[in-house]
């Protein structure tokens, strides 16, 4: 399996919540934060049996006015996995990093997501470039198009 390819396919989001994440900038010391996280991705998703390897996106924003902003946005992913419809994985993703704490530029992303039986997921999400890092882990109420599965599989059915 290299980078980019569909093994399986997904769309998932969560509802903003409070998360606090550990930020890194230039090799300094870890400084913790909290704010309102949103975070989406999909990929290869299709509503269909098959799967679109065309289908490449997720954003993570974290913070807002007055406060910390990060913005990773023009995601793009690099290996992805799904469990049981209900884990899902990225590694080696790329993102664009803006906002008023990080450097901006690229990133690499990884992240996993885990939907539980009370309609919520837990979210890990890692990001990193030169001496510079951000992570967090929070769980949120998944929205109701959150979907994992096999690229045979087709939503609502």
């Amino acid at each position: 399996m290299g980078l980019n390819e569909c093994t399986c396919k997904y769309r998932l989001g969560i509802e903003a919540t409070d998360a606090t994440a550990q930020v890194v900038v230039d090799g300094g010391d870890p400084q913790m934060f909290t704010e309102t996280i949103n975070f989406s991705a999909v990929q290869c998703f299709t509503a269909g049996p098959n799967c679109n390897p065309a289908v490449n996106n997720f954003t993570i924003d974290f913070g807002g006015p007055p406060g910390t902003t990060i913005n990773f946005t023009m995601g793009r992913r690099g290996m992805i996995s799904c469990e049981d419809n209900t884990i899902a994985f990225m590694v080696d993703g790329t993102a664009q990093q803006n906002g008023n704490v990080m450097p901006t530029g690229e990133y690499i992303v990884n992240f996993s997501y885990t939907i539980l039986p009370d309609d919520t997921a837990d979210v890990t999400i890692e990001a990193s470039n030169d001496g510079s890092s951000f992570s967090t882990t929070f769980n949120a109420e998944i929205t109701p198009q959150t979907f994992i599965g096999a690229c045979d599989e087709t939503v609502g059915g």
